[in-house]
C-alpha cells in the first residue's frame, strides 16, 4: 500500500510540474518578443497538445507567423516541422505531408542534410499509413541518400527497416529481406540490439510471407533472443506470435504453435495491450478449432470479436473473426448460424479498403485530352470506314453494270446483294452518327467541367487571397498605424477568406477524385447520428460568428447503407451554405424523416432564400448564378454539384425548395440499412 501510494504521489507531481510550468510560460508569453516567444509557444504546443489540441495548433500558428515577421528561415523552418509534427501525431497524414515537404524546402536552403533525412522518413511513413507504399518507397529511399551522405549509421538503420517494412506490404518479400539484412548487419556494427532485434524479426516476416518457413523460424528466434536481452517484453510478444503462426501453419506442430500463443497472449495481457491481445486470441481460436475443441475456439473468437468491436480495431481483425467463426459453426453442423456469420463476415470484407490517393487538380485536364484525343481517334477511323464501304459500295456497282447483260440471274442476284450491302451502310451510318453524337456531348460536358474548374482556381480561389494578401501587406507594414478595432476586422477578414479557401479546396479536391474515378462508391453500413459531431464542431465557430442556432439532433439507432465520407461531405456543404446565406441571428434547423427503404435529410434555414430561376440552374455544372453570402462571403457553386455527385453514387435524390427573402430547404435521401429497413 505505501508503494502504490508512493507511484501516486510521482505521477501527481510530474502532472502538477507540467501544469505549472504550462501556466508559468502563459504568464510570461505576454512579456516575450522574438525569438524567446517563439520558443515558448512551441514549447505550450508541446505541453497543451495532449489536452487541448485548438489551443496547441494556435500556439504553432502564432509560432510561424512571428518566424515570418523577422524573417529568420532556421526558426520558421522549426515552427512549421512542428506544426507537421502535430498532424502527423494525431493521424492527419494529409495535412502533415505537405507541411514537411514546406519544411525541406527550408533545410534545404539551409544545408542540414541531416534533418532532411528525417523529414523525408516522417513523409515516407505518412505514406505508409495512408496505404500510398510506391510513395512511402520514394522518401524513404530520399532518406537513404541524406542519412548515406552525414554517415548517420542509427538512422540508416532505422530507414532500411522501415523500407523493408515497406516492400513487404508491396509484396516484394525478396526486396524486403535484402533491406532488413543491411538494417541487421549496420545494427551489429553499432552494437545496437534494440534494432538488431527489430532487423531479424523482420528477416523472419519477410521469409515467412515468401513461404521460407525453416528460414523465418531461425530468424524469430535470434529476434526473440535479443528482444529478451534488452527485456522489451512486447517485441517478445511479437516474435512469439509470430512463431506461433509458424508452427501452426506447419500442421504436425498445432500443440506448439498453441504455446506460443499462449505465452504471447500473458505478456500482452500483463501490459493490458488490448489490440495486439485480439491479434493473438484469433490465432488461438483456430489452433483450438483444428485441434478438433470447437467449444473452446468459438469462446475465444466470441471474446475477441467483442474487444475489436467495442474499440474499433477496424476492419481486417473483425472480418477475420467472423469467417472463423462461420468456420467453427459449420464444423458443428449449425448451418444457420454458420450462413449468418458468413454474410457478416463478406460485409466487412467487402468494406475494407485503402484511402485512395489525392490527385492534383490537373488530372481534370489531363482526362479531358485524352478523352478529347481518343475521341477524334474515333472518329477519324469512323470516316476512314465509311471511306471504305463507299469504295465497297462502289465497286459493287461496277460489277453489277458489267454482269447484267449476261445473265438475268446475275442481275438479280447483284441487286439484291447491293439492297443488302445498302442497308448495312446504312445501319453502319446511324451507328456510327449516334456514337459521334454521344461522343460530342461528352466532350461538351467535359468541356463544361474544364471552363467550370478554371473559372474556380481563375476568380474564386483568387479573390479571397487577394484578401488575405492585402490585409496581411497592411498589417505587416503599416501595423501600429491602425486602431485595434481595424486589426480585429482585418484578423476577421483573413480568417473568413481563409476559411472560404480552405472549404473550397476540400471541395475542389473531392470534385477532381470523383471526375477522374478516383473516388469510388463502396457502401457500408454506419449509424448517421455519427456524423453529428463533426458536423457541429466543423460548422459551429462559422455559425457563432454569425449569432445562428444550429438545431441538429439525429434520431439514434439509425443505420444507413451509404459511403460515410460522401454523406459527410454532403451534410457538411449543405449546412455551410445555410449558415453563409442567413443573417445573423437567424437559426438552421436539420430534420430526419423515416421511409420504408430510405431516410431523408432536410436542411432549413431563415434566409435570403432564391427565385424559381436561380432553383432551375441550382446543380448544373455551367450554371452562370453566383450568389454572396449574408456577410459577403464568396462561394463557387461546387459544393452543391459535389452534393448531386455524392447523392446519385449513394443511390439517393437530392432537391431544394425555396422563396425569396423565406429561406431555403435543402433535402436528400439515402437508403436505410437492411436491419433498420
Amino acid at each position: 500500500m505505501e508503494k502504490l501510494l508512493l507511484l501516486l504521489m510521482v505521477f501527481l507531481q510530474i502532472d502538477l510540474f507540467a501544469v505549472s510550468q504550462t501556466d508559468s510560460l502563459q504568464n510570461l508569453l505576454p512579456e516575450l518578443e522574438g525569438e524567446e516567444k517563439v520558443g515558448a509557444l512551441l514549447q505550450l504546443s508541446q505541453l497543451d497538445g495532449s489536452n487541448d489540441t485548438a489551443k496547441s495548433l494556435a500556439y504553432l500558428r502564432e509560432s510561424i507567423s512571428i518566424s515570418k515577421q523577422l524573417e529568420k528561415p532556421a526558426l520558421l523552418a522549426k515552427a512549421y516541422l512542428s506544426e507537421a509534427d502535430y498532424f502527423f501525431n494525431i493521424d492527419d497524414y494529409l495535412h502533415a505531408i505537405p507541411l514537411y515537404e514546406q519544411t525541406i524546402n527550408l533545410y534545404q536552403e539551409l544545408d542540414s542534410t541531416q534533418l532532411i533525412g528525417e523529414i523525408y522518413n516522417s513523409i515516407g511513413l505518412s505514406y505508409y499509413y495512408l496505404g500510398e507504399f510506391e510513395k512511402a518507397l520514394a522518401s524513404q529511399i530520399e532518406a537513404v541518400k541524406n542519412f548515406e551522405e552525414s554517415a548517420n549509421l542509427r538512422d540508416l538503420t532505422r530507414i532500411y527497416i522501415n523500407m523493408g517494412m515497406v516492400y513487404n506490404r508491396l509484396g516484394d518479400y525478396n526486396s524486403a529481406v535484402q533491406y532488413y539484412r543491411k538494417a541487421s548487419q549496420i545494427a551489429e556494427t553499432t552494437g545496437d540490439i534494440e534494432r538488431l532485434g527489430n532487423s531479424y524479426n523482420g528477416l523472419g516476416t519477410g521469409n515467412y510471407n515468401a513461404g521460407r518457413l525453416d528460414s523465418a523460424k531461425f530468424y524469430y528466434r535470434k529476434a526473440q533472443k535479443y528482444f529478451t536481452e534488452v527485456g522489451n517484453e512486447q517485441r517478445l510478444a511479437a516474435v512469439i506470435n509470430n512463431l506461433g503462426n509458424i508452427y501452426t501453419d506447419e500442421g504436425d506442430s498445432l500443440e506448439v504453435g498453441l504455446s506460443y500463443y499462449q505465452k504471447a497472449y500473458d505478456i500482452y495481457s500483463k501490459h493490458n495491450d488490448l489490440r495486439n491481445k485480439v491479434f493473438v486470441m484469433e490465432g488461438l481460436g483456430c489452433v483450438y478449432s483444428e485441434l478438433g475443441n470447437l467449444k473452446k475456439a468459438l469462446q475465444i473468437f466470441n471474446e475477441g470479436l467483442k474487444t475489436a468491436l467495442a474499440n474499433n480495431y477496424g476492419y481486417y481483425i473483425t472480418q477475420l473473426y467472423y469467417e472463423d467463426i462461420a468456420t467453427v459453426y459449420e464444423r458443428e453442423g449449425k448451418i444457420e448460424q454458420a450462413f449468418s456469420a458468413y454474410k457478416t463476415y463478406k460485409l466487412y470484407l467487402d468494406s475494407m479498403r485503402q484511402e485512395e490517393r489525392l490527385w492534383q487538380a490537373t488530372a481534370i485536364e489531363k482526362k479531358y485530352e485524352f478523352t478529347k484525343s481518343e475521341a477524334l481517334i474515333s472518329r477519324l477511323n469512323a470516316e476512314k470506314e465509311l471511306a471504305m464501304i463507299q469504295l465497297e459500295k462502289d465497286k459493287a456497282f461496277r460489277n453489277l453494270g458489267v454482269f447484267a447483260i449476261l445473265i438475268l440471274l446475275i442481275i438479280i442476284t447483284y441487286v439484291s446483294f447491293g439492297n443488302y450491302n445498302r442497308k448495312r451502310i446504312n445501319r453502319i451510318l446511324v451507328e456510327k452518327n449516334i456514337q459521334i453524337e454521344a461522343q460530342r456531348n461528352e466532350l461538351e460536358q467535359l468541356n463544361a467541367s474544364k471552363n467550370r474548374f478554371f473559372s474556380i482556381i481563375a476568380h474564386d480561389l483568387k479573390n479571397p487571397l487577394h484578401t488575405v494578401l492585402g490585409y496581411s501587406f497592411l498589417l505587416h507594414h503599416e501595423y501600429d498605424r491602425f486602431s485595434d478595432k481595424d486589426k480585429k476586422k482585418y484578423a476577421r477578414d483573413i480568417y473568413n477568406s481563409t476559411n472560404n479557401i480552405f472549404r473550397l479546396l476540400q471541395n475542389l479536391l473531392d470534385w477532381s477524385r470523383s471526375q477522374t474515378g478516383r473516388l469510388k462508391y463502396e457502401p457500408m453500413i454506419f449509424e448517421l447520428s455519427s456524423l453529428q459531431e463533426k458536423i457541429c464542431n466543423l460548422l459551429k465557430p462559422v455559425s457563432d460568428q454569425k449569432n445562428i442556432s444550429l438545431n441538429y439532433e439525429v434520431p439514434g439507432n439509425i443505420h444507413v447503407y451509404a459511403t460515410p465520407m460522401m454523406v459527410e461531405t454532403v451534410l457538411r456543404n449543405l449546412v455551410s451554405n445555410a449558415v453563409k446565406f442567413t443573417p445573423d441571428g437567424g437559426s438552421v434547423s436539420i430534420s430526419f424523416k423515416r421511409y420504408e427503404r430510405d431516410i431523408s435529410v432536410c436542411v432549413k434555414d431563415t434566409g435570403i432564400g432564391m427565385t424559381e430561376s436561380e432553383l432551375e440552374q441550382l446543380f448544373a455544372i455551367d450554371s452562370k448564378i453566383k450568389k454572396k453570402g449574408t456577410n459577403n462571403e464568396d462561394g463557387s457553386g461546387l459544393g452543391l454539384i459535389l452534393c448531386k455527385e455524392f447523392i446519385q453514387l449513394n443511390k439517393g435524390k437530392i432537391w431544394a425548395e425555396s422563396q425569396a427573402g423565406k429561406g431555403s430547404t435543402f433535402c436528400f435521401t439515402v437508403p436505410l440499412a437492411l436491419e433498420d429497413s
